[in-house]
């Protein structure tokens, strides 16, 4: 098979993408077969603080990355990898998934891997920007062994003259899916073909085909789209859409290019203009049996950004008329001193309103920093229980002990140390409005029992009460764990689980979002306003692309503190590198030195200087961490117990509880 390129005479197991493509791993490339192909990154984009310099249209990233964004919940749980390559096969993004398949896969996903087939054997990606069409290896067809234990995917993208621009591909170690997972990437891919065609053409006119009758066949998706043209102003065809050339029964983009518009379809681009603008229904015959529908689009320029599109083209032309991923002084919002908006919170607020209006419960998910308790705010504000209370509780800042009283309230001399008139829960106090509990998966068990039981009856019943209080709450839960994982292993209630979970709303990481520099620059207006400066501030280039590049561990709520740190620190008008704080480079630096050693899509986790002082003193145990917190915040109040309470964030009660189980004086 590698010596001719075909399969064996009598075996029919061999599919011939696989026998051609391991002919031309030996015949063309020199590779062994079965040996462990998986050369290094190029070093350049080791060395480069983990940007991958690529071959990719700067102004097709919105598009790509958008897809990708909007593949991820489908993704989740799946044991499914992501992977965004360009033409050459280098990667350039690749999503989360790849944290679970292992670390061969996640070597493999690292941002600057080659996929190209060249260099580690036929694959789904690298093949595909081979052949130019979509293709699936299934373990030990792949050439190479280091990749029998995966399934591999790839589906080409393709300009508007048909080059191949970026890959889009699968990794899985759910070997017999790679078929299913072929016909999975087949959608998105043909989707996201109009948006990069739109976004990339050039020509003063944008015409599209629509096939009257939608006929199944070899390419039966793509009869569903429509058919892209750009045309200049003198009517001629510069660029095309596969589509295109299947609607008018062409193989070849050389077949049409450059040709006029009257040759191929027999009215010139005049009398397109002139039948759009008198409002005609234009219909065209392309063949005896065969007509199609016309829409003809004038752009204000050869620009694609003025070319009407979809919603996730109107994204992506929107970032791209921003002058690329570098800019020096960002465009002025219409009011950036209202709250914080962006489309990931658009898009969650209209959704919630509808399930406020239903009172069904929202659970929330995502990592530590990604805006979750603004989302709450915002819910909150723009909802049907606005004018009523918003009451918010941190699950895991309130004592295992306290926290009953804390949501229930108590009766009168329940305990010691109790309100001589008891005290109404946060239940209560959110009665008629939103009550959120924050970090709701850090709840101890015995106590998921009785939230439950007040979620189900909406009775809340104090403790050391008798009487239940009837409220009317909306309550949204929010948690940076997998509670779908803590379930698995018992740690959190099915039931409730299931309870809180009416909808729910997941915020991606900054690291992950296409509009991550849309939304830094948002903010950094929204700085500008707050702090009321004379003249406005602007990020330097050199900045921005510090930005760009870092993974942001702490999500938004880091970068809003590094941005009000560069907004105090910069004297000019413009903020330099020199302006940055100086943990923030000193977290840049440790994650470019670290780069080469971390999992892709994973964030590097920096070391606090309270985390090196623990592991100094040999703390394991989380009695340890207790004791050694409890007798740091002693000796800093000079064993004040009132003072002591209040720098832990607990009562006195609590304090005095703990020191006495940890054996612990003053």
């Amino acid at each position: 098979m590698v010596q001719t390129g075909q399969s064996p005479d009598g075996v029919d197991w061999v599919r011939p993408q696989v026998a051609e493509s391991w002919f031309r791993c030996v015949a063309d490339y020199g590779l062994v077969p079965g040996a462990e192909q998986l050369w290094p990154r190029n070093a350049a984009d080791a060395a480069n603080g983990g940007r991958v310099e690529h071959s990719t249209n700067r102004d097709l990233w919105p598009s790509l990355t958008t897809i990708a964004f909007n593949l991820q919940p489908l993704l989740r749980d799946t044991n499914v990898g992501l992977l965004l390559t360009d033409a050459t096969g280098k990667l350039i993004h690749a999503m989360e998934a790849g944290a679970n398949l292992g670390p061969i896969a996640r070597r493999l996903m690292r941002l600057g891997e080659s996929w190209n087939e060249r260099i580690i054997g036929n694959n789904g990606l690298g093949t595909a920007a081979v052949i130019g069409q979509p293709v699936a290896f299934d373990g030990k067809e792949h050439f190479s062994s280091v990749l029998h234990p995966f399934a591999t995917v790839g589906h080409p993208l393709h300009s508007h003259d048909g080059t191949i621009v970026a890959l889009l591909g699968l990794i899985t170690d759910k070997r017999p899916a790679a078929q299913t997972l072929l016909g999975f990437v087949r959608s998105p891919a043909t989707l996201l073909k109009p948006n990069l065609f739109e976004c990339q053409a050039p020509g003063r006119f944008l015409l599209r085909l629509r096939a009257r009758r939608i006929s199944i066949g070899p390419a039966g998706e793509n009869c569903l789209l429509d058919g892209l043209f750009s045309l200049d102003e003198a009517g001629k065809i510069i660029g095309a859409t596969r589509t295109g050339l299947e609607l008018l029964g062409y193989e070849r983009h050389s077949d049409i290019l450059f040709q006029q518009v009257k040759t191929i379809l027999g009215v010139s681009v005049d009398e397109l203009r002139s039948r759009t603008y008198r409002g005609e229904f234009i219909e065209l015959e392309v063949s005896d049996d065969r007509r199609l529908h016309a829409e003809f689009v004038a752009r204000n320029n050869a620009s694609s950004t003025n070319v009407p599109s979809s919603p996730d083209t109107a994204m992506a032309r929107d970032m791209c008329g921003h002058g690329g991923f570098r800019r020096s002084k960002p465009p002025r919002h219409r009011d950036s001193r209202e709250p914080w908006r962006d489309a990931v919170l658009e898009s969650a607020l209209q959704k919630a309103a509808k399930l406020q209006e239903q009172n069904i419960p929202i659970l929330i998910t995502g990592e530590s920093g990604v805006g979750k308790d603004h989302l709450v705010r915002l819910i909150h504000a723009n909802g049907s229980r606005k004018s009523h209370p918003l009451v918010l509780v941190n699950c895991a800042a309130i004592p295992r002990e306290l926290i009953s009283s804390e949501l229930f309230g108590y009766a009168p001399g329940s305990f010691t140390g109790a309100r001589t008139g008891g005290k109404q829960g946060k239940f209560v106090e959110a009665d008629k409005g939103v009550l959120f509990l924050d970090e709701i998966g850090d709840m101890a068990l015995d106590l998921q029992t009785s939230l439950l039981c007040a979620l189900d009856s909406s009775e809340i019943v104090p403790v050391g009460g008798s009487k239940p209080t009837v409220v009317d709450v909306q309550v949204i839960a929010a948690t940076n764990s997998d509670l779908a994982g803590c379930v698995k292993n018992g740690a959190f209630r099915r039931d409730l689980y299931y309870r809180l979970n009416g909808a729910q709303f997941w915020l991606p990481p900054l690291r992950e979002r296409p509009d991550k520099l849309d939304l830094i620059q948002h903010l950094w207006e929204v700085e500008n306003e707050a702090q009321g400066v004379e003249q406005d501030k602007t990020l330097s280039a050199e900045v921005w692309d510090i930005f760009e590049r870092h993974p942001w561990p702490g999500n938004i709520r880091e970068l809003r503190n590094v941005l009000r740190s560069c907004m105090a620190m910069t004297s000019g008008s413009e903020t330099q590198i020199s302006d940055l704080p100086d943990d923030f480079m000193r977290e840049i630096n440790a994650f470019a030195q670290g780069q080469e050693d971390n999992e892709p899509g994973q964030v590097h986790l920096f070391r606090s200087q309270a985390t090196q002082e623990a592991e100094a003193l040999e703390l394991k145990t989380l009695s340890d961490w207790e004791a050694h917190a409890i007798r740091t915040a002693l000796k800093e109040t000079s064993g004040n117990i009132s003072q002591t309470a209040r720098v832990l964030g607990t009562t006195r009660p609590t304090l005095y509880h703990k020191m006495a189980r940890l054996g612990l004086r003053r």
